[in-house]
C-alpha cells in the first residue's frame, strides 16, 4: 500500500472495499468499490503508485481519471459515502494496487485505509472469470447471417452447467432463443452465435453468459452489433446532361473486406462504367438515362447480396428548370 512521506499530513481514512484482490480477463470490465464514513470529506479520488511515474510531484497522487494510460476507459462514480471505480478493456499493465485518497472540506488530505489488488491476465490462465469477444463491434447487412464468437474463462474448481447469449440492458440475463424477437432465427455453434435473417431492429450490445456449480459471470461490456441496408448517393447530387457522375453505395457502418458491391439499372446489372471499391463512374448522363440506379452489397461466402432503394438521377429536374428560365426570359425581352 502507497504511504506518504510525511504521516502528519496523510492520515488514513478508514474503509471497508467490496473485494481485497480482482482477478480479471484481459479485455474484459472490472468494478472497484469502496465504502466510508462521509464526514467532512469535501472530494475522492482514486490513484495507483504504479501510475507514480506520471504524478507531477513525487508522493502526491493525482486523479486515475485524468491519467493518459487509462483514457476513455474509466468511469468513476461517488455517493456521499462510497465510491466506485470502473475499469473497462483492461489491460496486463493494470495490474496493481488501487487506493482512495480524501480531501478534506479543510484541505487536508488522507489515504485509504485499504486497497484494491487487480491482477489482469490473459484468458488462457487459470484463476479469473472472463470473457473476450473475437470482435467488440460487428457490422452487418439486412437480411444476412452474423456470428458473433467469444472465449471465456472461470477459477478452477467451477462446473460450467449453461452457457448463453443475451441482449439489451446489462441486467437482462434472458436466453436469447427465448426472446419472441429472435424466434427461429438464433442458434448457438460451441460459443458462437449466429443470428440468420437479419433485421434492423437487430441492432444492439450481445453478451454471453455462463452459470457455473457455484456461480455465474455476463462478460461486459458486450458485442455492439449494427444491422444496415445500402444507400446510393451521387456527386454531384444534381447534374445535366454529358457530366460525369459518381454514384456511391453507402452503408451505416464499415462492412468487411469479404462484401464486394454491384450496381443495377434498371433492375439489371450494369456493365458499362467503371466501379471501384462501393463506387460507380459513369462518363456522362443524358436524359435518356434517367433511369432508376441501385447497388447492393454482396457476401462472397454466402453467396448472397442486399439491393437498397434506388436513386434516380435529376436530370429531368436541371433541364426541366433550364426549360422554365429559357421561357422566361424570352417572354420579359
Amino acid at each position: 500500500m502507497f504511504s506518504c512521506s510525511d504521516p502528519a499530513t496523510m492520515d488514513q481514512l478508514s474503509v471497508t472495499c467490496s473485494r481485497k484482490s480482482i482477478c480479471a480477463v484481459k479485455g474484459s470490465k472490472v468494478t472497484l468499490w469502496c465504502s466510508y464514513p462521509s464526514f467532512k470529506i469535501k472530494t475522492v479520488f482514486w490513484f495507483s503508485e504504479k501510475q507514480s511515474i506520471n504524478w507531477r510531484k513525487n508522493n502526491e497522487p493525482e486523479d486515475l481519471t485524468l491519467d493518459s494510460d487509462y483514457s476513455g476507459r474509466v468511469i468513476h462514480q461517488i455517493s456521499s459515502s462510497a465510491s466506485t471505480l470502473t475499469i473497462s478493456d483492461v489491460r496486463e499493465r493494470d495490474s496493481g494496487e488501487y487506493q482512495l485518497m480524501f480531501i478534506m472540506n479543510d484541505g487536508v488530505k488522507h489515504l485509504s485505509s485499504a486497497a484494491v489488488n487487480l491482477t489482469v491476465t490473459g484468458v488462457s490462465q487459470n484463476g479469473c472469470w472472463g470473457v473476450i469477444y473475437t470482435s467488440r463491434r460487428v457490422c452487418a447487412l439486412v437480411g444476412s447471417t452474423v456470428d458473433i464468437s467469444c472465449t471465456y474463462a472461470h477459477p478452477s474448481g467451477y462446473t460450467v452447467n449453461t452457457t448463453f447469449w443475451h441482449y439489451g440492458q446489462p441486467g437482462d440475463f434472458e436466453d436469447l432463443r427465448e426472446e419472441h424477437q429472435f424466434a427461429g432465427r438464433v442458434e448457438y455453434v460451441g460459443n458462437k452465435l449466429r443470428i440468420k435473417e437479419l433485421k434492423s431492429s437487430d441492432s444492439g450490445e450481445y453478451r454471453f453468459r455462463f452459470i457455473t456449480n457455484l456461480d455465474q459471470y455476463s462478460g461486459s461490456p458486450g458485442v455492439i452489433l449494427t444491422v444496415t441496408d445500402t444507400q446510393v448517393t451521387s456527386s454531384p447530387a444534381t447534374v445535366s446532361g454529358g457530366e460525369e457522375v459518381i454514384l456511391s453505395c453507402l452503408t451505416k457502418c464499415t462492412l468487411n473486406n469479404k462484401y464486394t458491391y454491384i450496381w443495377y439499372k434498371n433492375g439489371r446489372q450494369v456493365t458499362d462504367g467503371f466501379t471501384k471499391d462501393n463506387k460507380l463512374y459513369l462518363d456522362s448522363v443524358s436524359n435518356e438515362e434517367l433511369q432508376q440506379y441501385s447497388c447492393a452489397a454482396e457476401d462472397q461466402k454466402e453467396s448472397t447480396a442486399l439491393r437498397n432503394a434506388a436513386v434516380i438521377l435529376c436530370v429531368f429536374f436541371t433541364l426541366a428548370l433550364i426549360g422554365i428560365l429559357w421561357y422566361r426570359s424570352v417572354n420579359f425581352i
